[in-house]
């Protein structure tokens, strides 16, 4: 038998599943995470292009439920929260750029798209 205190704490650091099934309109909803400017313009750039997209082709699906539901393009994440990351962003415009399926095969946009992993282009020659 142990005199120490058994306790579990959860770890703040450790990636969760998110829920963004929130009310816009409460204030205090959803707790606060932390977002690069980068990441920010990428959401923008992905919901202002899934917009488009939907409006062009008429579909009828909601743009706000694509950006906040679960997919597997994104390995089971939800468009605004995988999106913060470079290559999902990509990943997301080009979906709608060429208009393919909106739950389409992750593979295969990553085939399109490429790997994360910079590309090192020799220097140009200037004569």
């Amino acid at each position: 038998m142990s005199d120490a205190a058994d306790f579990k704490f959860d770890n703040p650091l450790e990636p969760t599943p998110a829920d963004w099934k929130l009310d816009p309109l409460e204030e205090n909803s959803g707790g606060i995470i932390t977002v690069q400017r980068v990441s920010l313009v990428r959401i923008v750039c992905v919901a202002a292009e899934t917009g488009a997209r939907m409006q062009r082709d008429g579909l009828s699906d909601d743009p706000v439920s694509w950006m906040m539901s679960p997919l597997e393009l994104f390995g089971g994440l939800a468009p605004i929260e995988a999106c913060l990351e470079r290559l999902p962003c990509s990943k997301a415009i080009l979906l709608h750029g060429l208009g393919l399926a909106l739950d389409a095969d992750s593979e295969s946009i990553g085939k399109l798209v490429g790997s994360e992993q910079p590309v090192n282009h020799p220097e140009p020659v200037h004569a």
